[in-house]
């Protein structure tokens, strides 16, 4: 079995790519990490166990991907790009532990894959170098299927990062801010240079780590909580009040009440009420005026 190549090496990374005629290709955002450091601690975020099963998203040349494996993962590595993943087929080719398949992270049921991949019962770490232009909607689709991992550490564009983790009261602070802090335990771990790219992206990184979290809401109440908090921030400059107007017309004449009783001041904005605020208010609403 072959030695596997060094690929956070610019000159082997460069060398890789002329051998399979591939290049960078902006359409997908593709940034690759050349630096061995910030890759091992990248991995070692992860906390690994040997035996443990991981899924990434977006491996590129292998530079986490390869941590993984010497670190005792089983791995399923999710890549889009056709080219890559006959690169990385050729790479990790006679090792069972780490299988690579062409697929759109925005497209996939997490569960299911999952379960089809490890089987039922399996602890799922996610880890992905996520490129910058697909980072929302994949954070807003993982926490639509409750966040069925262990732990994501997941390397993002440095303002999603810190929206993720802002508090009330923030400039950051919005819809995704208190879904993702529903459903998880967020940490920004630290920063990344945009020097440890090639190509060099125009922003720096940061990586994250999250965890799940104990949910207030049963299943059923959970899509009006969603409604809630994603349309009362379309309006960000409007009072909370006027954005439930707008979200729950029908409600209009019971609104300020029902602001009050979950302890919500009628004419605050969006960005001062927290997150268990919004998921009190869904349960008033979903038990009372549905």
């Amino acid at each position: 079995m072959s030695e596997l190549p060094d690929v956070t090496s610019p000159r082997v990374l460069r060398e890789l790519f002329k051998d399979h005629q591939l290049s960078p290709r902006r359409q997908w955002g593709q940034n690759f990490l050349v630096d061995a450091n910030i890759a091992r601690k990248i991995a070692a975020a992860l906390e690994a166990v040997p035996g443990k099963a991981a899924i990434e998203i977006g491996p590129g040349a292998g530079a986490l991907t390869l941590l993984l494996y010497k670190d005792g993962y089983r791995v399923l590595a999710l890549e889009i790009d056709r080219g890559l993943v006959h690169l990385l087929g050729g790479l990790f080719a006679g090792r069972a532990e780490v299988t690579v398949q062409q697929a759109d992270a925005l497209k996939v049921n997490w569960r299911e894959l999952t379960r089809e991949y490890f089987g039922l019962g399996i602890e799922v770490k996610l880890v992905s170098n996520l490129p910058y232009i697909i980072s929302g909607p994949f954070i807003f689709s993982i926490l639509k299927e409750h966040f069925p991992f262990q732990t994501a550490v997941l390397m993002l564009q440095k303002e999603v990062a810190r929206r993720l983790v802002a508090a009330p009261g923030d400039p950051d602070y919005g819809a995704l801010t208190v879904l993702c802090c529903y459903y998880t335990h967020g940490k920004v771990l630290f920063d990344v240079s945009s020097s440890v790219f090639w190509p060099k992206p125009k922003v720096g990184s940061a990586v994250i780590l999250l965890k799940p979290r104990s949910r207030s809401l049963a299943l059923d109440e959970e899509p009006l909580f969603w409604t809630i908090v994603q349309g009362v921030f379309q309006q960000r400059r409007k009072t909370i009040f006027n954005n439930m107007v707008r979200v729950l017309p029908t409600l209009r004449d019971h609104l300020a009440d029902l602001l009050t009783e979950a302890g919500i001041d009628p004419v605050s904005r969006p960005e001062e009420i927290g997150v268990e605020q919004f998921a009190k208010l869904s349960r008033i609403i979903y038990n009372n005026h549905q």
